[in-house]
């Protein structure tokens, strides 16, 4: 029994760790989860948890990116029941990173590195490395690219930006030198294959406030004002349950590869690292083609903080909970540059955003 469900009247906190600016699209779209989560727990919502003299004890957090150990104890978190999200012991573990393998034992790694996990969730992946120097980097280069093409990615890169298709070595070398001092030893590079006919699934789990969702959908890209190709939404397909029960329905051949991509990466993760609080399990997968035309299919990356798919995943567990004999849901987020919502639409975001232009986010349920 969660900390929340022990309190009757316990609050639901918003926790903001990143730097947003002032009235912009996420600090606007967290808080709106953060009320919405409150309102499925049947809770009030207290805001900010900056304040720790307003944190009463039991009470639920919905931070905006996902949390280590100390954050966690600081604000009282002891299990995934008190959070919307998740906590690792290592920043890290919560990055694109984890999903491949250095380029030999002996290369540059970071504190808490487990090479038997990282040889684990790589079967799992697609073909690439992760780098923690610019030497390892230049290797995994020159590994990948006699394959074809292959993509850099930076862990703190989001919504599809900090990525650079690489031409050459010489391009790896500008995007490195390009990094901030320290940032490769801190957070690393993946180096990945890139594939063309490229869709991107979402498959996931959540589970609060006594009731547990999975499902797995597509993401779309948009553009935005500068002109790159950036999230556009996640379209889900929603069952109660976990990812067990999502496997046991009926899928189409490309849904179940990615299904059970992400379902055997989140397995091997869990259970390397058993301290993991995590209530919200997201993750990315690849389904494309390589170079020679290959099929490919692999896991990218996993979110275990709220995302862009989070709006959809609240939306279809209220829809459950309106209606217990319903069993599954379509739920959908949109975000749009410089257009408006449809009617009907609950749109959850819709300004002149400071950095991004005019920008509207909504989400839609309808059923499957």
């Amino acid at each position: 029994m969660s900390s929340a469900q022990r309190q009757p009247h316990a609050r639901v906190h918003a926790v903001a760790t990143r730097d947003t600016a002032e009235g912009g699209h996420e600090r606007v779209t967290h808080e709106w989860v953060a009320r919405r989560v409150a309102r499925l727990l049947g809770r009030p919502y207290a805001g900010s948890a900056d304040a720790a003299s307003r944190i009463a004890p039991g009470a639920y957090f919905v931070p905006d990116d996902t949390l280590d150990a100390d954050a966690a104890s600081r604000l009282g978190i002891a299990s995934r029941d008190d959070l919307l999200g998740g906590v690792v012991p290592h920043a890290f573990l919560a990055t694109k990173v984890v999903a491949h393998t250095l380029v030999d034992t002996a290369a540059t790694c970071i504190a808490g590195w487990n090479h038997a996990l990282s040889h684990a969730l790589a079967a799992h992946a697609l073909p690439g490395y992760t780098a923690f120097s610019a030497v390892d980097a230049r290797r995994a280069y020159a590994l990948l690219a006699p394959a074809g093409e292959v993509r850099l990615k930076l862990p703190t890169g989001i919504g599809g930006r900090g990525q650079w298709l690489l031409q050459d070595a010489a391009m790896l070398d500008a995007v490195l030198a390009q990094l901030p001092p320290g940032y490769l030893a801190r957070h690393g590079v993946v180096l990945e294959m890139h594939l063309v006919r490229l869709i991107t699934f979402s498959v996931g789990e959540v589970e609060f406030g006594g009731q547990s969702i999975a499902y797995h959908g597509t993401q779309s890209t948009t553009r935005a004002r500068d002109g790159h190709a950036v999230y556009g939404g996640s379209a889900l397909e929603v069952v109660r349950g976990t990812l067990e029960t999502l496997l046991a329905t009926p899928l189409e051949p490309l849904q179940r590869e990615a299904v059970r991509a992400a379902h055997a990466f989140d397995r091997a993760l869990r259970e390397a690292w058993p301290g993991l609080h995590l209530s919200r399990r997201n993750y990315d997968v690849a389904c494309g083609e390589d170079a020679h035309g290959h099929a490919r299919c692999g896991v990218l990356e996993q979110s275990w903080r709220i995302g862009g798919a989070t709006p959809a995943e609240l939306a279809a567990m209220a829809a459950f909970a309106e209606d217990p004999a319903r069993q599954c849901v379509r739920a959908a987020t949109h975000e749009r540059h410089g257009e408006s919502a449809p009617p009907g639409a609950e749109v959850y975001y819709q300004a002149d955003d400071p950095q991004l232009g005019p920008l509207v986010k909504y989400v839609t349920v309808s059923n499957v």
